[in-house]
This record gives C-alpha cells, sequence and structure tokens, in this order.
C-alpha cells in the first residue's frame, strides 16, 4: 500500500491546502522535484516513527533483519544477472502471491524465454515465493522506496516490464521506472474505501504519481471509477475482473484427504469449523460462538488458523486462558496419534501453507479479519471446495466478492459473536442448506473467471508499444 509505513503522517503533510486543478493538468519540472521531495521526507519520516516497532520485532521475532540489505537494494549481481530483462511482479505478501500464480504460469506459457521475478515484503509471502518459483523464476524482496535502494534494485535486475499488484503504489519506484523507460502496469488493481479518501485529500500528488503507470487493469468498475477520478486517462484503464477468481484448489481426492482426517481426528460425525485467517481480537469472538455451537453439538471441532504466524503464541495464550482442550497442529503426526491424551476441542493451525487443503475438510468456513475492523480476506478458496462460508461485516478489502456471495446466496454474513454461534448452529442442523451454499458459491467463482487472459493479452499491447 502507498505509504505503507505511515499513511496518515505522510497524508497529513503532503496535503495541499490549494484547491484542486482541474484534470488533465501538469506540473512544472521544479514542483514535480518539489513533489518527490517533499514525498521522501514523509517516507523518512514514517520510517523513523516506525523504528522502534520493527526494532523490537527484529529482536523478539528476528523479523526484518535478514532482508534489510535486499531491502535496500543490494543484491548480488552474479545472482541476479541471469534474471535480466525479465519481467518483475510485485507481489506484496501470501495472498498476492496465491492471487497471481496463475498469470505468473500463464506468463511463463506465453513468453518462455523471458525470466520472472517475484517481489514480496513479508517473510511469509517470500517463503511461499521461493517455493513456487523453484525451476522458473527467482523471488527478491522489494526495496524501499528511497531513490537509491530503487536505483540499486533496478541497476541489477534491469527489467523490461514491471506488474505492481493491487494498491502497491510507490512514487519514487514508478517515478524511476518512467525515468528508464521501463513499462508499468498496475495489475488486480484496488483503491479500497479507506485509501480513495485519503488519494484524494492529496490528489495532486496522486494524479502524477499514477501517471507513472502505462496502463492500470483494475478489479472492478467501482475501482475503475475511482483510479480515473484520481486523475487515470480511460484510455489507460479498464476492468479485467480479479485475479483471485483464477486460483485453483489444491489437487485432493477423498484418498488424499484420509490422512488429514487422521490427522485432525475427524469421524463421519465430527463438525469441523475452520476459521481461517483471523486477527486479532477476532479469535476471542470465534471462540464465544464455538462454545455455543458445541452446546448443540459436542463433537464439533474448531480449527482456528490465525492470519500471522507471530500470533501463534498470543492465541495460544487465549485458548489456555478460557481453558479450552486445544492442540497445536506441530503437536499431531500423521499416524493420528496427537502428543495429548485427550480429544481437542480446538486445534491450533500453527503452520504454513496447509489451510486451502483443509479447506477441502471443513463442514463451515469462517473467514477471518471480517468480524473486526481490519477488511476481511479471501473467502474464494473456501468456494473452490463448496464450502458453506460465513463472513462478518468488515469485508472492505473483498467487498465486490463478498457483495456477490450475499447477492447471490453464497456466503451468510453475520454481524455480531452472537449471530455468528445463530447461523453455525442454523447450518450445523441443516447440511443441504449447507450444501446449497457451497454449491452456488462455486458457481460464482466459476463464472468471474478470465482476469489473466485479459491481463496477458493487454501485456502483450503494452510490451509491443514499448519496444525500441
Amino acid at each position: 500500500m502507498f505509504l505503507g509505513l505511515d499513511t496518515e503522517v505522510a497524508t497529513v503533510i503532503i496535503r495541499r491546502p490549494k484547491p484542486v486543478r482541474a484534470a488533465g493538468f501538469r506540473l512544472p519540472g521544479k514542483s514535480l522535484l518539489s513533489m518527490h521531495f517533499l514525498y521522501s521526507v514523509c517516507f523518512t519520516l514514517g520510517v523513523l516513527l516506525s523504528l522502534p516497532y520493527f526494532l523490537i520485532r527484529a529482536v523478539t521475532q528476528k523479523k526484518y533483519l535478514s532482508n534489510l540489505p535486499e531491502r535496500l537494494g543490494f543484491l548480488p549481481a552474479s545472482e541476479y544477472a541471469p534474471y535480466r530483462q525479465g519481467i518483475w511482479i510485485h507481489a506484496v505478501s501470501v495472498g498476492e502471491v496465491l492471487a497471481t500464480w496463475p498469470l505468473v504460469q500463464a506468463l511463463r506459457r506465453r513468453f518462455p524465454h523471458t525470466p520472472l521475478l517475484v517481489s514480496t515484503t513479508t517473510i511469509t509471502g517470500q517463503n511461499l515465493a521461493n517455493q513456487k518459483l523453484t525451476g522458473i523464476g527467482k523471488a527478491l524482496y522489494f526495496p524501499l522506496d528511497w531513490n537509491f535502494c530503487v536505483r540499486a534494485s533496478l541497476n541489477q535486475i534491469q527489467p523490461k516490464l514491471v506488474l505492481i499488484t493491487e494498491t502497491e503504489i510507490w512514487p519514487n519506484f514508478l517515478r524511476e521506472c518512467r525515468r528508464r523507460g521501463i513499462p508499468a502496469v498496475l495489475i488486480n488493481g484496488r483503491i479500497s474505501d479507506q485509501s480513495i479518501r485519503r488519494y484524494r485529500s492529496i490528489r495532486w500528488f496522486m494524479q502524477r504519481t499514477l501517471s507513472y503507470f502505462d496502463y492500470c487493469c483494475m478489479q472492478s468498475q467501482t475501482d475503475l471509477d475511482r483510479i480515473r477520478s484520481l486523475g487515470v486517462a480511460p484510455e489507460l484503464s479498464e476492468t479485467c475482473g480479479n485475479l483471485k477468481y483464477d486460483l485453483t484448489p489444491p489437487e485432493v481426492t477423498s484418498d488424499g484427504l484420509k490422512p488429514y482426517r487422521r490427522l485432525l481426528h475427524l469421524t463421519d460425525g465430527s463438525f469441523l469449523l475452520v476459521a481461517g485467517s483471523t486477527m486479532k481480537d477476532e479469535e476471542r469472538l470465534v471462540l464465544s460462538a464455538f462454545k455455543k455451537l458445541r452446546k448443540e453439538s459436542p463433537s464439533a471441532l474448531l480449527l482456528l488458523a490465525p492470519r500471522h504466524p507471530e500470533r501463534f503464541r498470543e492465541v495460544e495464550q487465549l485458548l489456555r486462558h478460557q481453558s479450552v482442550r486445544y492442540i497445536k497442529r506441530s503437536g499431531l503426526t500423521w499416524d493420528g496419534v496427537a502428543n495429548s491424551p485427550d480429544v481437542p476441542e480446538v486445534i491450533l493451525l500453527d503452520s504454513m501453507g496447509e489451510l486451502a487443503t483443509i479447506y477441502a475438510l471443513a463442514d463451515v468456513v469462517f473467514i477471518g479479519g471480517s468480524l473486526v475492523a481490519t477488511g476481511g480476506h479471501n473467502p474464494l478458496e473456501p468456494a473452490l471446495h463448496k464450502k458453506a462460508v460465513l463472513f462478518g461485516r468488515h469485508m472492505n478489502n473483498f467487498r465486490e466478492i463478498a457483495r456477490d456471495f450475499i447477492r447471490e446466496g453464497g456466503a451468510i454474513q453475520v454481524s455480531s459473536k452472537e449471530a455468528l454461534a445463530e447461523k453455525l448452529i442454523e447450518l450445523y442442523h441443516d447440511p443441504a442448506k449447507r450444501e446449497e451454499i457451497g454449491k452456488r458459491g462455486f458457481q460464482i467463482v466459476a463464472a468471474n473467471r478470465g482476469a489473466t487472459d485479459r491481463i496477458v493479452k493487454r501485456i502483450e499491447i503494452v510490451l509491443a508499444e514499448t519496444k525500441p
């Protein structure tokens, strides 16, 4: 996200009190230099204000320090030379890596001799990118948006095309790409309700920054209208759809799921609720609803999957405090024997990369980040498995998808822990309704596929137009 380190501080400082001029204006060169200097000052201030937090995390959780050289632009020439003149995709974290994976595969097929690079800003995203790119591309950390970092990274990689996902709008990076003649395309673009308010308050700055994109492929008509309201020309933007609809579920069969059924102690009478990608203060709400479900279904099992690995210990402490019988995924073995004599009520998923497969075993899936105001997470993965999906009212980050699922009956939206408990109990007693919700969700996914093909066609056009 633009000015991700301290958006509020930067927005306040950059905001210009004068009225916004009409669309299509061109800032003189001197004003342009002043604009980027002011932005760099704000970015530096954001880093300094955030430094104590990052230092604490670096010391206590061993994060950030290991990737700092790459984020400063120090990339070994011998390591990156084979990937020069490639396509650089910036995918931020795990969700974006997964969303862009069908595009990565399509680009490999369309441009088989062009190197592929995927950058992230998180360790979990980097790990996943490394895993998926084995043998076909390279993962790296995206540079901090200071000129010297950006230039050092671009000097080593020398990409022929840069693809930026969603709202990763970094002004100095984009400006340097434009200065070097490297085309940049915004893919799977979206602008949240919160972001559009901030962007409009600094529209004079955003218009210039967005002009560095050669083209903008937006997720929805709402996103398209918003980016055009910030000054992007209609002929340089279109709705291409959401790449996340092009996800394919893990290839799992009933036989392939048997080991997981044993692993999780599932029997024919079990009722599995999977709460995926939960956020801070949300697990308490989910547990409250689950306890009410257990009164109706003593065999009900909750698999709790916090979004961020660094919160595993915090969630475990919550389970202990509430005297819940639980076991961690790391305490389960494939022969079905747990390091605990009691059958658990809750399984804490303290591993990465297994949630998408485990969705296939669920009876009901709750989408985390939606009962607390963090914007929600992707409901498409469980829908691909035809699972009944529930989420809260805070689905801002997936507003179009959530709207479609609610309208077409592919999900149920709840507003509180009480409502969540009520719907869980209702779905427990009504298997036919669970099946119907899952079926409709899958139909929504199938009907909205195609973003990958549309984006690849646009990339072909952009590359053809920028050939020397």
